[in-house]
């Protein structure tokens, strides 16, 4: 009985001494084996999973504190991985900043060396060759004070000019100068010849300086005419006029009916006596604002100069030559501001002088004579704006035959 009672006290309590193996009680045959707890399961128990605290809880072997080992730890949620790696993230784009930021600043001073080499070109820092100049004893360095030296005397050591180059890269040139704006550069140049039939859809506007193209047999027959006897710009605008059969018209009713492709102008001998410059100018701007638009687009327009008088007519302070040429400064400025073709009849038919050729000038010494409407026709024939359409006439660089 007494070996009986107590084998329970041996179940519940083992002999003091026994080994443990494996983390197991080792007790006698026929007893339960109880797990002996390990250290580090505690704090296993204690941090929540995906913790990386169980990795310094189970680093006790290092010598970490009991402190360190026992300490809980809070919990973090799953959120809290996140905001772990939040750090992370910020070192990347930090990092992507700073590449941008120096490809940027590679740029700015890639730019800067272009602009200094475009603005302060190369210099060739190799000595020249020492040659003589016209004292024959004074030696030259650096391309650039060699070369200009150089090219002033053309003596070297072989007696031929040097063609080292003052330098590599673009240079800076100097700007060239170009023709002033004047009547004798927009002028329109002679364009090869044309047959007459030319002029069947052309008018001429004018005064009785035009008119005389239907009366001399010199004239241009099969054109039509807006031509009056003492009308100017204000005439056309504001005025009647007798034509050359005797009726009374409005001047922009014939030039309506004429249908033309083609318009020749030359108005202000009349004016230039009853209006001064400015006034004169004022109004023929105004007549061709009033004119074009009731005119196809496609017109082709010609503004023609003021023709020379003679020279005994200049003795009228109203045909002074240095008038007539500055009003046709202003004409061929006009028609370059309307697009339109400016003719220089002046040149076509004045002298040397710049006066009207005596051959060409009627007894008024302002109006032409036969003679001098052939020479009118014929700039007229050669000089007219290029058209693949135009009649021209074989020999002239544009006939297609």
């Amino acid at each position: 009985m007494e070996d009986w009672m107590k084998r329970p006290s041996d179940l519940r309590r083992p002999a003091p001494g026994q080994s443990q193996r494996r983390g197991m009680m080792e007790v006698p045959l026929g007893a339960v084996e109880i797990p002996a707890p390990r250290p580090e399961q505690k704090d296993i128990r204690r941090v929540a999973p995906g913790y990386q605290g169980h990795r310094q809880a189970g680093a006790s072997a290092s010598g970490q504190s009991n402190r360190q080992r026992n300490t809980p730890k809070t919990p973090q949620r799953s959120g809290g991985a996140m905001r772990r790696s939040q750090p992370a993230r910020k070192k990347k784009k930090s990092s992507f900043a700073g590449f941008v930021a120096a490809n940027f600043a590679v740029i700015f001073l890639l730019a800067g060396v272009i602009t200094l080499l475009i603005e302060q070109p190369w210099r060739n820092t190799a000595p020249a060759a020492s040659g003589n100049t016209a004292s024959g004893s004074a030696a030259t360095s650096g391309a650039a004070s060699s070369a200009s030296s150089t090219a002033q005397t053309g003596d070297t050591q072989d007696g031929n000019a040097a063609n080292t180059p003052t330098g590599i890269g673009p240079t800076q040139q100097a700007q060239g100068t170009l023709p002033s704006i004047s009547a004798a550069t927009l002028a329109l140049a002679e364009n090869g010849r044309v047959d007459m039939s030319y002029f069947d859809d052309a008018l001429f506007v004018g005064d009785s300086l035009t008119q005389g193209f239907q009366v001399y047999t010199s004239g241009i027959s099969n054109a039509s005419y807006a031509a009056y006897i003492g009308a100017g710009p204000r005439t056309f605008i504001e005025g009647t006029v007798t034509n050359i059969n005797g009726d009374t018209v409005k001047p922009i009713d014939e030039i309506l009916a004429a249908n033309p492709k083609k318009v020749y102008i030359l108005l202000g001998t009349n004016a230039m006596e009853t209006l001064t410059d400015e006034a004169f100018l004022e109004y023929y701007a105004r007549f061709l604002d009033f004119l074009v638009p009731q005119l196809p687009e496609d017109t082709v327009y010609y503004i023609e100069s003021i023709p020379p008088v003679t020279q005994a007519k200049t003795a009228d302070e109203n045909f002074t030559l240095e008038r007539i040429q500055n009003v046709n400064e202003q004409l061929a400025l006009l028609a370059y501001q309307y697009g339109m073709h400016y003719l220089d009849l002046y040149g076509a038919l004045c002298d040397e002088n710049g006066y009207l050729k005596a051959d060409y000038a009627a007894d008024d010494g302002l109006h032409l004579n036969n003679d001098g409407y052939s020479a009118w026709r014929e700039m007229l024939i050669t000089h007219t704006a290029y058209s693949a359409e135009n009649p021209y006439l074989p020999g002239s660089p544009c006939y297609k035959g």
